[in-house]
This record gives structure tokens, sequence and C-alpha cells, in this order.
């Protein structure tokens, strides 16, 4: 197998793991917000690994992605990914670029949990400091001198 092949053959099995993991990561920050609302820190504590687990891994394979685009010297953008995806031949070609496109929608979504569970924890964290007293600010529940 050549090199060219090789390295075809990590995108190819890169991509739909990413798939896979951004999947399983959804499902963690779907979870992870219904353990928020709850305020259940035992599960939130115990979803943050398998959390850090599938961002970890996503990330690697991003720069291996990265490193591949520059043995192609291809840019790094969605332009090097579209001509990348071209070297593979129809109709895996067609696969790919549709695996592609859904992993794209499936990021944004995880992102946009993620941007949602952010907000939750900083109302909470508005709350918490709002009760037990910001050093900034007079607290609610402090002795009040009269």
């Amino acid at each position: 197998m050549t090199q060219r092949a090789r390295l075809l053959q990590v995108i190819e099995q890169d991509i739909q793991q990413d798939g896979r993991d951004c999947l399983a990561l959804r499902e963690r920050l779907q979870e992870l917000y219904r353990h928020l609302l709850a305020r259940d820190s035992v599960q939130i504590e115990a979803l943050n690994p398998d959390i850090q687990a599938l961002l970890e891994g996503v990330a690697g394979r991003a720069q291996r992605r990265s490193r591949v685009l520059r043995a192609f010297h291809l840019p790094m953008d969605a332009e090097g990914m579209r001509t990348l995806l071209s070297n593979y031949q129809p109709p895996r070609r067609e696969e790919l670029q549709q695996e592609w496109l859904q992993l794209g929608q499936l990021t944004a979504q995880c992102k946009r949990l993620n941007e949602r569970n952010g907000k939750l924890l900083a109302m909470h964290h508005d709350i918490l400091s709002q009760l037990m007293g910001d050093p900034r600010e007079q607290p609610v529940y402090s002795r009040q001198l009269y």
C-alpha cells in the first residue's frame, strides 16, 4: 500500500470514528444538561471524564487531518477537505462527502448543546453568588447592620 493510500485510509477511518464519537458526545451533552437542571453533581462528575475523552479523541483526529492535508499540500480549510475527498473513487467519494457534511452538522449541534450547558452553569453560578455573597457585592443572606 502506498503512502497516499495509507493516508486516505486514515482519513476515511477518522471521519467514521468522528461521526460515532460526535453522536456519543451529543448524547452525553444532552444527558449533562438534564443532570445540570437537576443539580445532580454526582452524575455530572461521572459524565465529565466521558465527555473529555470524546473531545480529546475528536481533537486528535482533527490534528491528524491537518497533517494529512499538509502532506497533500492542501489548505487546512473546507476547500482543502473537499479536494482531499475528491481523491476517493466513486461511490466512496460521495459517501465520504456526505459523512463529512453530517459530521459538520453534528459538531454544530454539539457546539450549541455545549453553549446551552455553559449558559445554565453560568446561571447556577450567578444564583449561588447572589445567595452566598459575591465579595464585590452585598450578599443577600448576610448580617445587616442597622
